[in-house]
């Protein structure tokens, strides 16, 4: 049976959401750098022209490049989104 959700379990359900996007891109930059430890830079297989190690240090690089240029913004969105649902109900 359908239930109508009121207004505070709306916001429960929204802030929830939040918090957990927010938690998975800590999680995220942890993880990378734990990661990113490991990666050797100097070894003979990671300096030879497009040798696989190479290639996957390279792209590894411009991938977490690309995300931690994005995922500050996606933070800044959703807690402006939050923000703005809150200042709309003023």
């Amino acid at each position: 049976m359908l239930r109508k959700i009121t207004e505070n379990e709306a916001n429960v359900q929204m802030i929830g959401g939040v918090v957990g996007i927010l938690v998975t891109l800590i999680i995220a930059v942890l993880v990378f750098y734990n990661i990113a430890a490991s990666i050797d830079y100097t070894g003979a297989d990671a300096v030879l022209p497009g040798s696989p190690a190479e290639n996957a240090t390279i792209d590894t690089m411009d991938q977490a490049a690309t995300f931690f240029t994005i995922a500050p913004i996606i933070a800044i969105v959703v807690v402006a989104v939050v923000i703005l649902q809150y200042v709309g109900k003023i």
